[in-house]
């Protein structure tokens, strides 16, 4: 009896190995890890423009798995938008991102508060 298990669990565990693994991306990031850590690390004129080009290609052009923008691009968008003077159209970014994905209200009304405050 005892050989009979472990001889069926040997020929469970091949058997999941033999299964096709699908490894489907959910969203296009178009380099988006490599140009955000170049804006961290140099934080120059360079690297801001191919972040907000990033950003900018992320939101227009999904092509995979959910065809959403992926959680936390709006919101760093609209920052970058805020901080570079362009208020008006990062707040319509960070009310975006709450839109698509209303568990970030909390960190994002916090956001537009400190805006509507006149900070």
């Amino acid at each position: 009896m005892k050989r009979l298990k472990y001889i069926l669990s040997a020929l469970a565990i091949s058997l999941a190995f033999c299964l096709p693994v699908t490894s489907e991306t959910l969203y296009s990031w178009y380099g988006y890890q490599n140009k955000s850590y170049k804006y961290l690390k140099k934080n120059d004129e360079s690297s801001y423009k191919s972040l907000i080009q990033c950003y900018e290609s992320i939101i227009s052009n999904q092509k995979f798995g959910r065809k959403a923008v992926p959680p936390g691009i709006y919101a760093d968008y609209g920052w970058a938008l805020i901080k570079s003077g362009n208020k008006e159209r990062g707040i319509e970014m960070l009310k975006k991102e709450m839109e698509l994905y209303p568990e970030s209200s909390i960190f994002i009304n916090r956001i537009l508060k400190r805006f509507s405050d006149g900070q």
